[in-house]
């Protein structure tokens, strides 16, 4: 479907295309006027280029000046076609394998003009006599249908002067748009300025656009945008963006996106970290107004603006989220040690909204990626990660903590039941003091619920799963380090022997006869254990504790 264009001629705008095709000195000849208004948009620059994947390369707002020197002849009569043909389609990503190639070359003047017209070219110059003694008709037909114009430049006309006509246009412009430029950002800046950075920064874009805009992380969600209804729009036209800027790594240029659909405008500009053009991208700021209402280079400039004060503020944010992360790590951690009561003036400063007891503790564990998602969409919005408005989270011993009011613990439980990877328990709380408490019942009502979806009970469970994996690890480092201070050979007859003693339940007979050496051997080898470790291996209880050791060990 082509696209229509309706633009203000307004001359304090720059040149238009219909005003660079009627400069008579230029002799250009129109055989393709686009969709309708397409010749009334204003030309922000001349690209002359012979490349085949130009797309890539092309800006909004430029026109196009071509040869085609390395264009097949639409004939495919010459030695090096079909070679040439081969190439061009390569470059737009078509196979380079086809059948016919009449069709072959219709198809990539399709996918060529398109990729052109996306990327918000104002038109296609094509250079005649030089190569191609006339445009090629498939080029044209392909024009036609992309509804982007294009124009012939007889031989006898230089590029350079279509390029200095563009020129001195923009030049009788520039100081305008320096203003105008000079006064977004500005607004922009002083948005940035505000409690709510993101938020202000993208209520200020979509004002001065007279549209929408949102702010979209690398990942594709969206995480501020002004007005919900276009979550899928910001969505695709970040992702378009972020296809292209890695498929271009090596030109730090591509950091915008222009292009038109279903009668509205769309510009989208990369997010980076602090390290500039070369750094990282962390989101996009997408925006959008209808074509009747604003022209490219508002919107263009505006989107710009909006992104680069968002690579300095979303960098200041995310290290300032980390610092709240810790700080609210350290906050449940304290309720969980029984200092809760100092907590709770801190608690004011680090969740929005802070529920009244009785209260609801929910302890949530599972894949690490699914449980960071849970945490992001808590942080961006409680209520609609888990129908919560007042809420406490945060990280301790591995696990991530809720607390929310009794009378909102049905529906947020009932939200965590639907997370894949994601599994929990709870457990009441009367009031902050009694929490201390309740964090070993969260616990266990987790490892519960685990077990009763897997049809088993608590009978069925093995010793291993009663001990915590990650404390026993550091306890069987701890206990055993003074045997793995002694020579390598030595350390390993000390853990075999412990090993065949446990198997043996520490008779030493059976254990010499097992290792193959004499009881001798055997009980020299326990008094050597019992003083280095500390242990009495007559008491049951240091037995027990040598078997945890050994039974979590990691060399």
């Amino acid at each position: 479907m082509s696209t229509t264009f309706t633009r203000n001629d307004d001359p304090a705008e720059g040149i238009t295309l219909e005003q660079l095709l009627a400069d008579q000195s230029l002799k250009l000849r129109l055989v393709c006027p686009g969709a309708e208004g397409a010749l009334k948009r204003r030309i922000s620059w001349v690209h002359p280029a012979e490349i085949l994947d130009i797309a890539m390369w092309s800006e909004p707002g430029e026109v196009l000046l071509t040869t085609g020197a390395n264009f097949p002849t639409e004939g495919m009569d010459a030695e090096d076609d079909h070679a040439l043909l081969v190439n061009a389609r390569k470059a737009v990503g078509l196979p380079a394998r086809f059948s016919s190639a009449s069709a072959a070359y219709r198809q990539w003047c399709d996918t060529y003009v398109a990729q052109l017209a996306q990327a918000g070219v104002v038109a296609i110059g094509f250079g005649v006599a030089v190569k191609h003694p006339t445009t090629p008709m498939a080029l044209i037909d392909a024009a036609n249908r992309a509804g982007l114009p294009l124009f012939e430049i007889p031989l006898e006309i230089p590029f350079t002067p279509i390029s200095k006509a563009v020129s001195r246009a923009l030049t009788d412009r520039h100081d305008d748009v320096m203003r105008q430029s000079s006064l977004l950002q500005r607004q922009v800046l002083k948005a940035a300025a505000g409690g709510d950075s993101v938020h202000d920064v993208i209520a200020i874009t979509a004002k001065l656009v007279s549209g929408w805009a949102a702010y979209v992380d690398a990942s594709g969600t969206v995480i501020d945008i002004s007005n919900r209804t276009f979550g899928k729009q910001a969505q695709d036209w970040a992702m378009k963006l972020a296809a292209k800027a890695a498929e271009a790594q090596s030109n730090p240029g591509m950091t915008t996106l222009f292009g038109s659909e279903a009668g509205r405008d769309y510009c989208a500009s990369v997010v980076r970290d602090s390290n500039g053009s070369h750094g990282r991208l962390v989101g996009i700021v997408v925006a959008s107004a209808a074509q009747t209402d604003q022209i490219d280079m508002l919107l263009r400039s505006v989107t710009m603006v909006a992104a680069d004060v968002m690579s300095v503020v979303v960098p200041q944010l995310k290290v300032s989220e980390r610092h709240i992360r810790r700080l609210r790590s350290a906050c449940i951690g304290a309720f969980a040690q029984g200092n809760g009561n100092a907590m709770l003036p801190m608690a004011d400063e680090l969740w929005p909204d802070i529920p009244q007891p009785p209260l609801r503790l929910i302890c949530v564990d599972g894949e690490t990626l699914a449980v960071d998602r849970l945490y992001t969409a808590l942080d961006a919005d409680p209520q609609s990660a888990v129908g919560a408005r007042r809420i406490l989270f945060g990280e301790y011993d591995h696990r991530l903590w809720l607390v929310v009011g009794a009378d909102a613990a049905e529906a947020a439980e009932g939200t965590l039941l639907t997370m894949e990877d994601i599994d929990f328990g709870a457990c009441d709380c009367s009031s902050w003091q009694s929490m201390e408490y309740r964090f070993p019942e969260a616990v266990q009502d987790l490892h519960l619920r685990r077990l009763n979806d897997s049809d088993r009970s608590f009978s069925d469970m093995s010793v291993h799963e009663l001990i915590r994996p990650d404390l026993a690890v550091v306890y069987s480092r701890e206990l055993l380090r003074p045997l793995y201070r002694l020579p390598k050979q030595e350390t390993e007859a000390l853990l075999a022997t412990m090993r065949e003693l446990l198997a043996t339940s520490f008779n030493v007979g059976a254990t010499a006869k097992r290792l193959d050496v004499h009881r001798h051997t055997v009980e020299n080898r326990l008094n050597k254990i019992e003083r280095l470790l500390g242990l009495d291996l007559g008491n049951e209880a240091s037995r027990v504790r040598l078997w945890i050791a050994c039974s979590f060990l990691r060399q």
